[in-house]
This record gives C-alpha cells, structure tokens and sequence, in this order.
C-alpha cells in the first residue's frame, strides 16, 4: 500500500488503519508528512501565493496541531483515561497525523458549487478522524470516552490560545505605546 492510499483509508476513516498506525513506528514519517501537506494545501488555500501569509498559514496550523497533540495526550492519559489506556507520544502522534488527512479535500472550495459546504464537511471528517485516532492511539474501549477527550482537550486548547492571542496582544499594546525617555536614566 502506497502512501496516497493510505491518506485514503484515512480520510475515509478506516479503524483497520487507524489501528495500523498505531501499532508501527514505520508510519511516524508519513504522519508528519501528511501534518505538513495539510499545512501547506489549507495554507494556499487561505493566502494564495502572499509568501508572508502562505507562510503564517503553514505555521499556524503546524502550531495548532502541535497543541492539539499536547492537549489530547494529556486529556487522554491524565484526565479521562481508561483502566487499559497505555500510549505514548509516537502512538498520538502516528494516528492524530493521519487524523488530519481529511483537511486535505479543502482544494475542493476551488469547485464552485460545493465551495461553501467543504469547511463544515472537513471539520467533521477531522473531528471524527480524530476521535477513532483517540480511541486507537488510547486504547478506549468507548467512542463515547474518545469523543469526550476530543471535546475537553479542545476546550483547553481555545482557552490556551485565546490567552496567549491576550497576553501577546497586550504586551504589543504595551510596547507600541511606551514613551521613549526625555532624559537620561542614569545621570553621572
């Protein structure tokens, strides 16, 4: 199976695969390919061909996934875990990559027609992508706990980046509207 089949099974949500991935560290690769594709069609389809924007786009959903991950681990292993939940980083890492492959089929808002219905039909198909790779990764017995690990990480994850868009908006308020001293600071 090539590597474009496998983006297949994952956007099409195949548990086989999921499970799959979890299982063989040979698919770490192919994760953080798929994470950077994502990145890189969601960010042209956001800025175009601006090089600036391209790029705050690329990066920020690099970051977003990056924070995702952290807050999925942590829910999933600190807060909600079941009694045979046993993961590591490279199993989160291996399946919530893959996860991501639905944001793939975001060209589709080139088409016209369908252009308004891809954002909402991506984002279900990552959120359901992700919860099977929560529940895979985890070892959940339940979709239920999955979806729920799903929900809370997400939570944490919109305060986590709300507080940060705060603070550093503050302290650029702060900066762009320091005065610059009239007189020497240390006078001799």
């Amino acid at each position: 199976m090539n590597y474009f089949q496998r983006l297949k099974k994952a956007i099409f949500l195949d548990v086989a695969f999921y499970e799959e991935v979890e299982k063989d560290k040979k698919f770490t690769d192919q994760a953080m390919m798929t994470v950077a594709l994502v990145s890189i069609v969601q960010g042209f389809m956001i800025a175009g061909f601006a090089p600036i924007a391209l790029v705050q786009g690329i990066l920020g959903s690099l970051i977003r996934f990056l924070i995702w991950a952290f807050f999925i681990a942590f829910v999933g292993t600190r807060i909600l875990p079941e009694p045979e939940t046993e993961s590591n980083t490279g199993e989160l890492i291996r399946t919530l990559g893959f996860a991501y492959a639905p944001g793939l089929l975001v060209v589709l808002k080139i088409v016209p027609i369908i252009s308004a219905f891809v954002d909402p039909v991506v984002t279900i198909l990552q959120l359901a992508a992700m919860t099977i790779a929560v529940r895979q990764a985890l070892d959940f017995n339940s979709t239920v706990r999955a979806i729920g690990v799903c929900i809370v990480a997400f939570i944490l994850m919109i305060v986590a980046l709300t507080l940060f868009i705060g603070f550093t908006a503050f302290f650029v308020g702060v900066a762009e509207n320091a005065v610059a001293p009239t007189a020497p600071l240390l006078e001799t």
